[in-house]
Parts: structure tokens; C-alpha cells; sequence
């Protein structure tokens, strides 16, 4: 007799359920990282349109813009820094992100952004 191979029904409903778990943690991250990519970006956008002469309320103002239009809810323009250095303008910004999982576990997502 020829011996059997394969998954059984318990070993597959247990692949199942991790690649589940894997895919349901992969899409509430998406909105995280796409956030995060978006403030990056509008710091290099507002590095790049306002004057490195003008006080650090402008550069605030302008990143509060893109915060409306790239719906970035995580990140207040207050927090902001604003660093003058030899004429160069940079941006940078520490937060965390909490994403809730299933009932009390979550995920905590620490990031600091800062322009080129």
C-alpha cells in the first residue's frame, strides 16, 4: 500500500487561519505606512515651495495645508520642527501610531519623519 501524503484538515484550517491573521494585520497597516509616506512627502513639498528666509510659522502653516488635503490626521503642524541650519531648511516630527487589532491587543508604530 502506497503511503499517503498531504495536508490534513486540521494542519490546513491552521495555514488558513495564519495566513488570515497575517492578511488582516498586512491591511490595517496599509493606511499607516501610506500616512507616513505622506507627511514625508509633504515635508519635501514644503521644504521646496516656501522662502528658508521666512519664520518657522509659514513652514508650519504650509505642512497644515497638506494635512487637509492628504487627510494626515496623526500629525499636528504644531509639532513640527523647524531647523535652520548654513540656509537649509529642515523638517522633522517624532508620533505614534496605535493600531488596534482584536479586543485589547494592538500594534504601537513609532515614527520620526524628517525632510531630505
Amino acid at each position: 500500500m502506497k503511503k499517503q501524503q498531504g495536508m490534513t484538515l486540521i494542519s490546513l484550517a491552521i495555514v488558513g487561519t495564519l495566513i488570515a491573521a497575517c492578511l488582516v494585520v498586512g491591511l490595517k497597516l496599509v493606511p499607516v505606512f501610506s500616512e507616513y509616506f505622506a507627511v514625508q512627502k509633504a515635508f519635501n513639498k514644503v521644504v521646496a515651495t516656501v522662502d528658508p528666509a521666512a519664520p518657522p510659522s509659514n513652514f508650519r502653516t504650509a505642512f497644515a495645508r497638506f494635512t487637509e488635503v492628504d487627510a494626515i490626521r496623526s500629525v499636528d503642524p504644531q509639532t513640527v520642527v523647524v531647523d535652520k541650519n548654513n540656509g537649509k531648511v529642515s523638517l522633522q516630527v517624532s508620533y505614534r501610531r496605535e493600531v488596534p487589532l482584536v479586543a485589547n491587543v494592538g500594534l504601537y508604530l513609532d515614527f520620526d519623519v524628517s525632510s531630505n
